[in-house]
């Protein structure tokens, strides 16, 4: 199966069944309404399936592997097939949870198209490349953190070995779940507003806040400006932002 697998679509498919039922062993509990990314050949699916989901969405961008998803659901009412790139999917409506081996290749654009749906999942449990997830949850902050801790608690589960994919990646993995946050911390009409200030001040994380700043017109005294964006708390680059913004 997985000498057809495309580089395009940064394929590597979970063989090893244990992990599987692992990741699997993270969802809360049953009756969910469930979207899986990338279910390659269906065998993450084939276990969500035993969580009794209310409503099972997989999304699979490859059109060669929709046949082999359709000969192994397409007898489950409760699982509907579609064969689209999650990036241009509409991601609308309540989702419980999203649980995906994610593609390589697009771990961070999925994850920002989550942070920007209207109504983000209760959870999600999803799979990544080890020093990706490392990125993740660093206690330091760095352009991609800061905007999903806005939105999600993550915990780091359990490291995957690479041996356990075929074809073998060249590293690692590891598996994160989210919990949203019960309390707003960014309003959803400030996000693409606050993606596009911490992007601009991590480009230039070596220099100093106070020279990254100097062009913003705010309190500069309630900040102390000395300190580069990765050496203070999402908490207060989120009062520079709103500062800057009132």
């Amino acid at each position: 199966m997985h000498g057809i697998l495309k580089k395009r679509y940064g394929q590597n498919f979970l063989i090893d069944q244990n992990i599987v039922k692992k990741i699997c062993k993270l969802i809360s509990s049953k009756n969910l309404k469930i979207i899986e990314v990338g279910p390659g050949d269906g065998r993450l699916t084939e276990q969500v399936i035993n969580y009794e989901p209310k409503d099972l969405k997989i999304i699979e961008i490859d059109p060669d592997l929709i046949p082999i998803l359709k000969s192994k659901f397409s007898k489950n009412q409760n699982i509907k097939i579609i064969n689209e790139n999650i990036l241009n999917y509409q991601l609308t409506g309540k989702i419980d949870l999203i649980i995906s081996n994610l593609p390589y290749n697009i771990s961070s654009q999925i994850l920002v198209k989550i942070c920007l749906m209207e109504n983000p999942p209760n959870n999600l449990i999803l799979m990544f490349q080890k020093e990706f997830a490392e990125r993740l949850i660093d206690k330091k902050l760095n352009s991609l953190n800061s905007l999903v801790n806005c939105f999600f608690e993550i915990k780091n589960d359990f490291n995957v070995s690479k041996n356990c994919f075929r074809p073998i990646p060249k590293i690692d993995s590891t598996v994160l779940s989210f919990k949203r946050r019960k309390e707003i911390i960014l309003e959803k009409n400030d996000v693409n507003k606050f993606i596009k200030f911490k992007r601009n001040l991590f480009s230039h994380k070596r220099k100093t806040l106070n020279k990254l700043l100097k062009d913003y017109n705010f309190s500069k005294k309630k900040f102390d400006l000395s300190l580069r964006i990765e050496d203070i708390e999402l908490k207060e680059l989120l009062d520079i932002f709103k500062e800057i913004n009132l």
